[in-house]
């Protein structure tokens, strides 16, 4: 998505520091489809832009926002230099950071927001804003904390006392039927001897109506044969007088015949020689239809963001195009060479997003199939007559993110255009060789040579002017990697050239 420069009362302030690909009437609509908190800030960290989710949350409007510090407006003065810190970081790769903290509202209040703080650079690579994306998760955290400690409370309470209170009716009760879970004790027999209030509320059955019952009444009868079996095999196992390690889901059935899905904890016990297994079960029915609908908006966002890849790889394509007809109107063989220069560049950036879009994985790109399939298409364009060129490839499965994927693509794109077009204009045939292997798990080695005549020893790559190799060097430095450059190398029989690159994987 490409994202505009700066607002103010709703109108862009044209800048060359962000790319511009919406309208600016449009943007400010555009941002508040999204429905997650964002914010554009400035190198200084003024709140640029604000949507929809992000005023809603916050209870602060535009004119409230806009043009004020993110740290001073959202975070106590306690956190403001940790704020700083994290605008800091993502000024160095990865460019991006996540973190929780609570953010302050318009009415005094505070909500629990788990935010990414990301930075948007130029070509130099210098940090031009940041974007803040984030979740309200308040009420989730909130829920957590309270479910994992009653439940943890629960299960000692019960594993402490479960002896004692099947002992004793009377002790049982003042904890049992305290609980909001359903506490459900059978014996070796399956018949069920505890049924407490919350087993009642969850199975609409009472307690005199099951005390005494086959287990196998409140689930389905196609649960029943292999619950008995792993009760069964539980009993003769060695977990005798200890909790569970496993949780798993169940069904559950209630008294008018309704199936639910429960969480069940099981422990064992031996009292006077019979063996007690209960049970802590919870209805997770209104859970599961929270987790599906979070799996079925997650499934969205991805569509959404394969046809943002998509419809990225067709502008490039369009702007491909337009230099083709650019080309057509002219006969200036430099003028052409640029031209053609440029649109390759387009090109391999408009695979990248392909490659994407028809991946399963929308986050990283398998490179090693990209390399070749680069290398190809360039090979394609390329009128080389006569001469014969092979290609070579020794390449490794290496899953790059999208971020370090396009200056690859971009380097691997300048060295195979410059060796078509010069390394081998004095000789009939040659070789031009690619490698992409995976260092210590942890760095990317790729080499790209050729046989040919080599770059002449006057020419410093440290210094070239000529655009390929300045941007070959740039990209480089962007990368964080390292390129050595090796002329008439000893692997190439004393001739060509050969780039080899080390570059951190993250």
């Amino acid at each position: 998505v490409l994202i505009p420069e700066d607002f103010k009362q709703n109108k862009v302030m044209k800048s060359p520091s962000l790319l511009k690909g919406l309208s600016p009437v449009d943007a400010p609509e555009f941002f508040d489809t999204i429905d997650t908190l964002f914010l554009i800030l400035s190198t200084t960290g003024k709140i640029i832009l604000i949507n929809r989710v992000c005023r809603e949350t916050t209870g602060f409007s535009r004119k409230e926002a806009e043009g004020k510090y993110f740290l001073k407006l959202f975070f106590k003065p306690k956190v403001h230099n940790l704020i700083r810190s994290l605008l800091e970081e993502v000024k160095e790769p990865p460019f991006r950071t996540t973190y929780e903290d609570n953010w302050l509202t318009q009415n005094g209040g505070e909500r629990m927001i788990s935010f990414t703080v990301a930075s948007l650079r130029d070509n130099n690579g210098s940090t031009t804003n940041y974007t803040v994306t984030g979740l309200d998760i308040t009420r989730f955290r909130k829920m957590e904390e309270e479910l994992w400690d009653y439940r943890t409370s629960l299960e000692e309470q019960i594993k402490q006392r479960t002896k004692e209170l099947v002992m004793s009716q009377s002790r049982l009760s003042g904890i049992m039927e305290t609980a909001e879970d359903a506490i459900i004790s059978v014996n070796s027999a399956q018949q069920i001897l505890i049924f407490n209030q919350g087993a009642e509320k969850i199975f609409s059955y009472s307690t005199d109506e099951v005390l005494g019952k086959q287990l196998g009444l409140l689930m389905p009868e196609e649960f029943r044969a292999p619950h008995n079996k792993h009760i069964q095999d539980f009993g003769d196992s060695e977990q005798t007088s200890r909790r569970m390690l496993e949780r798993s889901e169940i069904m559950g059935q209630r008294k008018d015949g309704s199936i639910f899905t429960a969480e069940a904890n099981i422990s064992q016990y031996e009292i006077e020689g019979e063996k007690i297994y209960t049970a802590i079960l919870r209805d997770v029915s209104d859970r599961k239809i929270i987790e599906q609908d979070l799996r079925e908006s997650l499934a969205e966002k991805e569509i959404l963001l394969q046809e943002v890849h998509h419809r990225v790889k067709n502008n490039l394509q369009v702007i491909s195009s337009l230099f083709t007809l650019q080309g057509n109107s002219t006969d200036d063989p430099d003028r052409l060479a640029l031209l053609r220069e440029s649109q390759h560049r387009i090109q391999s950036m408009a695979l990248i997003h392909e490659k994407i879009y028809q991946s399963e994985n929308l986050a990283q790109i398998n490179f090693e199939h990209y390399v070749r399939d680069l290398v190809t298409e360039i090979f394609q364009s390329y009128q080389i007559g006569d001469l014969d060129v092979r290609l070579s490839f020794e390449l490794e499965p290496v899953l790059l993110e999208i971020n370090r994927a396009i200056p690859c693509a971009l380097i691997l794109n300048e060295l195979t255009s410059n060796a078509l077009k010069y390394a081998f204009t004095d000789q009939n045939s040659g070789n031009l060789n690619f490698v992409l292997k995976v260092e210590n798990e942890q760095q990317l080695l790729l080499t790209v040579s050729d046989d040919g005549k080599g770059i002449p020893g006057k020419v410093k790559f440290s210094s070239a002017k000529t655009l390929g190799l300045r941007l070959v060097r740039v990209l480089t430095r962007q990368l964080n990697g390292k390129v050595e450059l090796k002329r008439n190398p000893d692997c190439l029989n004393s001739r060509g050239t050969m780039f080899v690159f080390q570059i951190p994987l993250k």
